[in-house]
């Protein structure tokens, strides 16, 4: 039944934002194997998103859509806090994607307000006016 629900809703989904610790568990549930970039794919035409979003922690993210990857390495940060931190990325990508921002502009952004977030303690400090200025 839950994998019926993930299935409905991948199909109404553009865009999808996971970790590299949820994508293996998510293919492994949809039968898909290979590294992180072939599951990746797979789920992109299996379901016809229109983007995916793979953070990595410490590593960064990377960002693939139809024609583009971007790939952001993490951004060393003195890590107090990581409590949502995918929260975090997701707002600021999804303010990017609004905006119609490139996707290396995107992922940068969206990297350095999740890396801020992690260097923080509490799940939802303020930001500082430089990471307030959207992109």
């Amino acid at each position: 039944m839950i994998l019926t629900l993930v299935r409905q809703s991948l199909q109404f989904a553009d865009v999808l934002k996971l970790s590299d610790e949820e994508l293996p568990v998510l293919a492994s549930a949809l039968g898909l194997s290979g590294s992180n970039m072939t599951i990746v794919k797979a789920l992109m035409k299996q379901y016809d998103l229109r983007l995916i979003a793979l953070t990595q922690g410490e590593k960064g993210a990377i960002l693939v859509s139809s024609d583009q990857v971007s790939e952001c390495q993490g951004i060393r940060v003195e890590v107090v806090d990581t409590v949502s931190a995918g929260d975090a990325f997701t707002a600021a990508m999804t303010i990017g994607l609004l905006g119609g921002h490139d996707l290396e502009a995107i992922n940068y952004y969206a990297c350095r307000v999740a890396a801020f977030v992690c260097s923080q303690a509490g799940a939802v400090p303020d930001l500082p006016n430089e990471l307030r200025i959207i992109i």
